[in-house]
């Protein structure tokens, strides 16, 4: 269930960043394709069977199609950000934005840790999650009295603390360590925590970084303030070698984890950064990011689980961009989108091959697209549309067991993945009706379950039946579609809230990865 606000009950207390509005939000686009199939009313979707062309309305001259990078994996994925409670390590330093600082006592010094105390969680190291005992090790500078908590056998030196993580359960449930600051001068700093031998790939985890190299676009929504849809200026974003204070993650950050990858760069730009924030934002993507960079104004401004779409009523409402008043959100996310890419276009404007513009679109709603497009000048600063096809099913998410077998819950999988096909087909159909490229910005399976059915629902995502099922759905969607296919997303743990994870964490050979990489193969 969702609450009015789009976020699950129990994620506000376990979310400092507020990841958790996105899961729901995930959940609640899954939930409305696997209801209607579109737009959430049956007589404004069109939906074509499996193979099926569409024929478009009449639409303005197409401009020419984008080209793809040809030298990249199809597959891209969104990327998460490090945090305690997940279970993808990434950053060499396992306390770097891996939590907010709590209970902090006399404010933050310059370098955003407390001046006196407080509390930070650490990320687990990749053996931990494989179910390994493993000792770490914290160093720091400046003054403060240091003590880890959660874990016990720590051993205290000159600014030096070592502890076992000893595994809380079966690989994957690993457990929370924490570092405890007291006493300090305001004077802490560079606080690093690692095990010995960790191989770095410059501040990254080198494992980390071999498993994104799988994908050839990585998308970094949950790294921006996007879906908080809080206003954001150069002079407030998050800066690298900081902790975390506030909703978004360094740009910086982002674009090495591409370079290092080997990857494009796709980036949701906040629907209240200012104009400054834009120009700069484009400035130093163009300037530092080595492959192709991907930008979306906001993210799913159609998904009523997000307070941007209100937002982009209210503002059409205002501006009496249309008479009809729910046609008011698709016209003024046009022309916030154009405003956006105006700005970015002009940084690019010596570049312009390594720039793509994306609009993104709930799946099989082509009568949205259309609104879109058809307003002013909007065809003329996109180059790509995209859906987010999820597929899964929802008879897990009861109160009370499935009578279901595994084979007869893939079956209704299949069901809906082949849905889930037809309506990004359409989507698919109106991209190449505009000139543009066709992509999924979102997609997988992402089964959402009650805690009743949990333990099945597991056994569904470890299952070769779901290997199978994305066997189909990659090819499917290769043969549909002319971008990059985004997987939401690289690695989670199988909840009540989805199991959108390509693999549950750091480590798994898990049937959905295994079916990735047969795909890229091909």
């Amino acid at each position: 269930m969702i609450s009015a606000d789009g976020v699950a009950p129990g994620q506000e207390e376990r979310d400092p960043r507020g990841l958790a509005t996105h899961w729901a939000g995930a959940i609640s686009a899954a939930l409305l394709l696997a209801s209607c199939g579109g737009s959430g009313t049956t007589d404004d979707v069109s939906v074509v069977a499996l193979g099926a062309p569409k024929t478009p309305e009449p639409q303005p001259t197409p401009t020419p199609t984008p080209t793809a990078s040809p030298s990249r994996s199809p597959v891209g994925v969104s990327a998460v950000p490090q945090i305690y409670y997940g279970t993808e390590r990434i950053w060499a330093n396992l306390a770097y934005r891996s939590s907010e600082w709590m209970n902090v006592v006399g404010g933050y010094n310059s370098v955003g840790n407390p001046n006196t105390a407080g509390r930070i969680y650490l990320a687990a190291p990749n053996a931990v999650y494989s179910g390994q005992s493993t000792a770490i090790t914290c160093t720091w500078e400046g003054a403060g009295i240091a003590h880890l908590g959660g874990m016990s056998q720590t051993t205290y030196g000159d600014h030096t603390a070592t502890v076992v993580w000893v595994p809380q359960g079966v690989p994957g449930k690993h457990g929370v360590l924490w570092f405890d600051l007291s006493q300090s001068d305001g004077t802490f700093r560079n606080l690093d925590c690692r095990e010995a031998g960790v191989v770095a790939n410059g501040r990254l985890d080198q494992r980390y970084v071999d498993d994104m190299k799988l994908y050839g676009v990585i998308r970094f929504l949950d790294w921006s303030n996007a879906n908080n849809n809080l206003p954001i200026t150069w002079a407030t974003r998050a800066l690298p070698g900081t902790a975390y204070v506030n909703e978004d993650q360094p740009l910086e950050d982002q674009i090495e984890i591409a370079n290092a990858a080997g990857a494009d760069a796709w980036f949701t730009v906040p629907w209240n950064a200012d104009d400054d924030y834009v120009r700069r934002m484009a400035t130093l993507i163009r300037d530092t990011l080595k492959g192709k960079a991907y930008f979306e104004t906001s993210n799913e401004v159609w998904n009523w689980a997000f307070k941007v779409t209100t937002q982009a009523l209210n503002e059409g409402l205002a501006e009496n961009l249309s008479p009809d008043r729910w046609t008011n959100v698709m016209l003024r996310y046009a022309e916030k989108t154009v405003e956006q890419n105006k700005i970015i276009t002009d940084i690019f404007k010596a570049q312009p091959t390594r720039l793509v513009r994306v609009a993104s679109f709930q799946s099989g709603n082509t009568p949205g697209i259309d609104q879109f497009m058809a307003f002013r000048d909007t065809a003329q600063w996109v180059d790509a549309l995209a859906d987010a096809p999820y597929f899964g099913t929802e008879v897990l998410n009861t109160e009370t067991p499935t009578a279901l077998t595994l084979a007869d819950l893939f079956a209704l999988v299949e069901t809906a993945r082949v849905a889930a096909i037809g309506h990004t087909t359409n989507v698919a159909a109106s991209a190449k009706a505009y000139g543009k490229l066709s992509m999924i910005y979102e997609g997988g399976q992402g089964t959402v379950s009650t805690d009743v059915n949990a333990a099945i629902n597991e056994e569904m995502q470890r299952s070769p039946l779901m290997g199978a099922a994305y066997d189909r759905y990659l090819a499917d969607l290769k043969a549909v579609h002319t971008g990059p296919l985004m997987l939401y997303n690289a690695t989670g743990t199988t909840t009540r809230y989805g199991s959108w994870g390509q693999h549950e964490y750091t480590g798994q050979a898990s049937p959905k990865r295994r079916a990735i990489l047969d795909a890229i193969a091909k």
